[in-house]
């Protein structure tokens, strides 16, 4: 699966790498720690945009900076409306 870098959302040191994956309405997420450390990965779908999840993304970095564990099943997200 091909994925193109579209964004970047920020919480203090901590990001997430937005992809837009071959697949309409597809995208894929990865959290990342100061290191540069990908802590988790999760899909986006059913959206033309990762904007229209920008908040839930933002929410989530919150978590993760906030020291809260990383689940061995990642957050998939609501599928959203198709």
């Amino acid at each position: 699966m091909d994925a193109q870098l579209v964004g970047t959302v920020k919480f203090g040191d901590f990001k997430a790498e937005v992809f837009s994956t071959n697949l309409p309405g597809e995208f894929r997420v990865a959290y990342q720690d100061p290191g540069g450390r990908t802590l988790e990965e999760a899909p986006l779908t059913g959206i033309s945009s990762y904007r229209q999840r920008e908040t839930e993304i933002s929410s989530r970095l919150r978590e993760l900076a906030s020291g809260e564990p990383i689940p061995d099943t990642p957050y998939q997200g609501d599928a959203g409306e198709y």
